[in-house]
């Protein structure tokens, strides 16, 4: 069936139940938990949120939700790099303006103040988040156990490859952290290819510490202690960590570029065929099997995979999501969880995600446990979402703290210097002793 038509048949169904059988089987056949009888006719809700393929596809479809309810939202699409601006505005302007924001996960503790507790919502209408979504996708928008926001955007971590150099240097794709060393060794000297960019450099929001975090767990480490002092400066973080440079300053399969290189560099590198291999979020892959955007052989070429782990010991990556939450100064909250209900149903990101009609809303973003693992869905994408789905097992966040954009400002200056030669030890020593003193001046 046309994608496009998915959703707009369930409402007509719906509604025809509705006029055949009478009111009361109107309420209880409304989708996604929706309120029957339009109590909420004429509110028009406000969402401000950045301006991705996915928004605008969500847009495109957000007539559906007002034949259902009567509610009208407009979409408030900013850029990206502005997007916590506009909402740091609005929020401390306190007029309500917008009643939705879509906020990134990180951000989310220094927003508690201005965003409304979402668990009274959910126990009411019998929502139970761990039926609809992966663990680390949850966690995104919930702080200290109350839920700020549900997430209809969200990024595990995979293994882009590019197949036709691994079948030339004879090597299969790594599972682990070892085998990812030889293979690149193996495409450097039959490919004349980098095995893999890797990214360390500084800034850009200290993407330097993504792959680190899947070094650090994987290898049994944690930022943290139980009393939230520096725990990646441990024996086991320092392991860790030096692995991780490894791969450029020991190994040599990294590009040399990784030393300062952010992750659009390093996916770069392989979209103009100088590297075979990049650890990045699952989007990339789109940007890589684009012909516009990448050399034609790469194009056609690559393949993705599980993030290795470390031989020995576990598996972890990062997950990053996010949420969708509603404006503490809104006047129209009872409206505003009604659209959220609509805009995280199943049915809505299915549709989404299999029109491929327009190029302006093609997206491959899909958060729901049920879609991840949907058959549809991975027989067009191969199955990479299933892939996705095994990386979400094993993924978590950085932790969920008001705290957290100076603690990895200290992390990745350090990760950025070792990189470029200096010695571990005295660098994360360095970095723990910055942390330290933020943390005891929060109160830990």
């Amino acid at each position: 069936m046309n994608a496009k038509k998915l959703v707009g048949l369930s409402i007509g169904v719906v509604f025809l139940l509705g006029l055949l059988m009478g009111p009361s089987a109107l309420a209880a056949d409304m989708p996604y938990g929706l309120k029957a009888g339009m109590p909420y006719k004429g509110t028009k809700l406000t969402f401000l949120v950045h301006n991705a393929a996915q928004s605008q596809a969500q847009a495109k479809r957000v007539g559906e939700f007002t034949e259902l309810t009567g509610i009208e939202v407009e979409f408030l699409m900013v850029p990206y790099p502005s997007l916590r601006e506009k909402i740091t505005a609005d929020a401390v302007a306190g007029t309500g303006a917008i009643d939705l924001y879509c906020f990134l996960d990180g951000w989310g503790p220094s927003m508690t103040g201005f965003l409304t507790p979402l668990n009274d919502f959910l126990k009411r209408d019998g929502i139970d988040l761990s039926e609809k979504l992966p663990p680390a996708y949850i966690k995104g928008g919930t702080y200290d156990g109350t839920t700020f926001g549900i997430p209809t955007r969200g990024h595990p971590q995979l293994l882009l490859y590019r197949k036709d150099l691994f079948e030339q240097a004879g090597v299969a794709v790594p599972k682990t952290w070892k085998e990812l060393i030889a293979a690149g060794k193996a495409i450097k000297e039959k490919t004349g290819r980098d095995g893999i960019a890797m990214y360390y450099g500084k800034g850009n929001a200290a993407q330097n510490l993504f792959l680190w975090n899947a070094f650090l767990k994987s290898g049994g480490a944690s930022i943290f202690d139980d009393k939230m002092m520096p725990a990646f400066n441990s024996p086991a973080g320092i392991e860790a960590t030096q692995y991780y440079v490894d791969l450029l300053l020991k190994y040599g399969v990294a590009s040399p570029g990784s030393k300062f290189f952010k992750e659009y560099e390093a996916s770069q590198a392989v979209a103009q065929d100088k590297a075979a291999m990049v650890i990045v979020w699952w989007w990339h892959f789109g940007v890589l099997t684009n012909p516009e955007k990448a050399q034609a052989v790469v194009a056609e070429n690559m393949g993705f995979a599980p993030v290795p782990a470390w031989e020995g010991k576990g598996q972890a990556t990062l997950a990053l999501s996010m949420p969708v939450g509603i404006n503490q100064a809104s006047k129209n909250k009872e409206a505003a969880w009604e659209f959220l209900k609509w805009l995280t149903n199943p049915d809505l990101e299915k549709a989404n995600f299999l029109d491929k009609s327009d190029p302006k809303t093609r997206t491959i973003v899909v958060v729901q446990k049920k879609n991840l693992v949907d058959p549809e869905i991975n027989k067009v994408s191969n199955g990479m979402h299933k892939a996705a789905a095994a990386s979400l097992e094993v993924s978590d966040t950085f932790p969920m703290l008001p705290e957290w954009p100076e603690v990895a400002a200290a992390i990745e200056v350090a990760i950025s210097n070792i990189a470029g030669g200096a010695d571990t030890k005295t660098e994360m020593d360095k970095a723990a002793k910055e942390v330290t003193a933020i943390m005891k001046r929060s109160g830990y």
